[in-house]
């Protein structure tokens, strides 16, 4: 609250090849 949030969204591959999409949120 009151703060700008930068959002960074990693996408990446598991053994299967399936995507795994993690999204990171940093306060700055």
């Amino acid at each position: 609250p009151g703060g700008v949030h930068s959002k960074i969204t990693l996408t990446i591959l598991d053994d299967n090849g399936a995507e795994i999409i993690r999204d990171y949120y940093f306060k700055v």
